[in-house]
């Protein structure tokens, strides 16, 4: 009876413990920021996993310039479409790369809890899990409640160390917004 008791607990720690299932369609918006870069982007982003397609509007600074850009990834058809908003000039393209998944990675680890708002409030706070990988390539926190990005820190061989921060999330779209340009036609 004592095994089974300490087997139980053991599989509910684990499951406790277990990274979240992020929710596959949502939009939202979301910073990024490269400080040694001089970059910032700011968002609008409709993600949806199960067609792995992105969209985005975008302002982008880069180095003291600003450019303002409707973004339409199809990673399923490996190409990908961009509107200059201010230009209306369209480039097409091929996309490499696979669908970049915005949940928690595998392999990450939960290493803590916290509220972000007001507690004393009702309604004014969200609890947050915080996943790392030990490496240091990774923090993130996600609500605890849907598994929703919050926030997250990624160390990249090719791009150095970029910070997003996400808000305004909400689950579903409206799928038009995959819809191509007709500028981009």
């Amino acid at each position: 009876m004592k095994l089974l008791l300490i087997l139980a607990a053991v599989i509910i720690l684990a499951i406790a413990q277990s990274p979240c299932q992020s929710p596959p369609l949502w939009q939202g918006k979301v910073i990024e920021f490269d400080p040694s870069q001089a970059f910032a982007r700011r968002s609008d982003i409709f993600y949806d996993q199960a067609n792995s397609r992105l969209a985005l509007y975008d302002d982008v600074s880069y180095q003291g310039r600003e450019t303002y850009t409707f973004d339409l990834f199809f990673y399923a058809k490996a190409k990908y479409y961009s509107l200059n908003l201010q230009t209306q000039a369209c480039t097409i393209g091929p996309l490499n790369g696979s669908f970049p998944v915005i949940g928690v990675p595998p392999g990450s680890n939960l290493t803590g809890q916290f509220y972000i708002g007001v507690t004393g409030v009702p309604n004014d706070y969200v609890l947050v899990n915080r996943y790392e990988d030990y490496n240091g390539n990774y923090l993130g926190s996600w609500t605890n409640a849907g598994c929703a990005p919050v926030a997250a820190f990624v160390n990249t061989t090719k791009y150095g160390n970029i910070f997003f921060n996400f808000f305004d999330i909400q689950l579903g779209l409206d799928p038009n917004v995959f819809s191509i340009p007709k500028q981009c036609a």
